[in-house]
């Protein structure tokens, strides 16, 4: 991604200029050569915001200053759009109810930190022949937790695999 050019210090070429001084405080139509002596006095840059062809607004600012708090939202921002990570939860058709509150209590700490949540529930060798069963069991799963996921979409059922994804509640 190609970086903004930015117009500073003897490369504005308006001759009048808006100055905006570093603290916000608007000093309004100068030229630029005062603004240029401001500028120096203080040892800041003049930084051109926007130009309408006889006016240009200009900001008084540490420019290295200014690069590295841009930089660093940048990252905060990137950071920031880092998608949760899907958490998956397995259970068998014969759990207790013991097993299914441990595992709501690990459900809940996941909808703390907004995390998608895929319940499996996997049959294995005879298992297969207690297919109502095991859906039974993980539809009962989802609905003890329904006050802080809700289901995405249905229950899938694929070979011997019950699977169902969540997302949390807001």
């Amino acid at each position: 991604m190609r970086e903004k050019q930015r117009i500073l210090n003897d490369k504005i070429k308006a001759s009048r200029v808006q100055l905006i001084t570093d603290d916000w405080e608007n000093l309004w139509d100068m030229s630029i050569n005062d603004a240029r002596i401001r500028a120096k006095e203080q040892s800041l840059d003049l930084m051109q915001m926007s130009y309408d062809g006889k006016m240009a607004i200009v900001k008084m600012l540490d420019y290295w200053k200014f690069l590295y708090r841009q930089k660093k939202q940048e990252r905060k921002n990137k950071a920031a759009w880092k998608a949760p990570d899907m958490k998956t939860l397995r259970i068998t058709y014969k759990i207790s109810e013991h097993d299914l509150e441990v595992k709501k209590n690990q459900a809940e700490k996941f909808a703390k930190i907004w995390h998608p949540l895929k319940v499996v529930l996997m049959l294995r060798w005879r298992e297969n022949h207690y297919a109502s069963i095991a859906h039974e069991k993980i539809e009962m799963f989802v609905t003890m937790i329904e006050e802080i996921y809700k289901l995405d979409w249905r229950i899938n059922k694929s070979w011997n695999t019950f699977s169902a994804i969540l997302k949390a509640i807001k």
